[in-house]
């Protein structure tokens, strides 16, 4: 006999959601919505509507970032990446920067955390379900969501983790472009797990590395250079511009020979390599101990790849910094 599913009243669908609380939510804190006007701290009624086009087509734009210590770290560069990738798909975002300054500031003060994480959409918005933009007749809409900040233990950071090929070309047509479209990213992280590793990296049609599901890879050559690839080919980060900028302090003090641009086959970075590691927003710097089961270096977090580590640990803790913005 086929199942009778409800059908609810507004009141009913609130009051369900209300009472249908998940163990995971546990670690979301504030979402604001302009489709709202506001605010809400119960993540069990948040939601985005099925017709904005970013559900139904991905088509939006993003930007994740963290706050530490009641801090948001490179607010506005993430800012002006989001006006790049917004720019590139022809939306446009309902705010200016100080404006989501603000939302963001709110957002700080009802969440009652110090550190967290911080995700910036802004979406084609609703109006239809079909594939064309100009059916979005509702506007572009911002979301911004915050949620538990959420880092690998010292021993992660000190052993290194397992990297591993993705078995398909990494997506390099619109590589520059932070869209919602992350089908092939999840597809390569999936692969990841299932060959029993922690992160993957894809390399392009041509060979070439590129960077991993969420996470760009710098490699340390045995000469004693720090390469990252080609612009083209990645979508470079913000943790990865500070890492590179941060690196010029190994180069002044001998550690480090320069920081270079470098396209790499597979072959060629195996026999050059002496380093692997990674960066993004929720970890910065974590290195790579082995790749597709082959041992890299000493099979734990470099040496190059620890000093940089620190070096972002103490531009995250300092007093001062153009980088580091305050929401109180």
């Amino acid at each position: 006999m086929a199942k009778t599913w409800p059908s609810f009243t507004p009141s009913e669908l609130l009051q369900t959601q209300l009472n249908n609380k998940k163990p995971w939510q546990e670690n979301y804190f504030v979402m604001f919505s302009t489709v709202w006007g506001g605010y809400s701290t119960d993540p069990s009624i948040w939601g985005v509507p099925p017709d904005d086009h970013m559900t139904h087509r991905g088509d939006a734009v993003f930007e994740s970032f963290k706050c530490v210590n009641g801090r948001a770290y490179c607010f506005f560069e993430h800012f002006d990446r989001l006006c790049h990738s917004a720019g590139a798909l022809e939306l446009t975002i309902p705010m200016t920067n100080h404006e989501i300054l603000d939302v963001l500031k709110g957002a700080y003060r009802l969440g009652g955390h110090e550190d967290f994480v911080v995700r910036l959409t802004v979406s084609r918005g609703p109006g239809s379900f079909s594939v064309n933009p100009y059916d979005s007749v509702g506007g572009s809409q911002l979301y911004l969501v915050t949620t538990k900040l959420k880092r690998p233990s010292p021993e992660v950071y000190e052993k290194g983790v397992k990297l591993a090929t993705s078995p398909f070309p990494a997506k390099i047509r619109n590589a520059d472009i932070k869209s919602c479209d992350y089908l092939d990213n999840a597809l390569a992280k999936k692969a990841a797990i299932d060959q029993g590793a922690d992160y993957v990296v894809s390399f392009d049609h041509s060979g070439y590395l590129t960077e991993g599901a969420t996470e760009n890879v710098v490699v340390v050559t045995k000469s004693g250079h720090l390469c990252v690839p080609s612009a083209s080919r990645i979508l470079r980060g913000i943790t990865l511009s500070r890492v590179m900028a941060l690196a010029q302090t190994l180069v002044a003090q001998g550690d480090l020979k320069g920081v270079e641009i470098r396209d790499f086959t597979q072959s060629k970075l195996k026999a050059e390599v002496a380093e692997i590691f990674l960066t993004t927003t929720s970890f910065d710097v974590l290195g790579v101990s082995s790749w597709d089961g082959q041992i890299i270096g000493s099979g734990q977090a470099g040496p190059i790849t620890k000093k940089l580590f620190q070096l972002m640990e103490n531009e995250l803790g300092q007093a001062e910094s153009p980088y580091l913005t305050p929401l109180a």
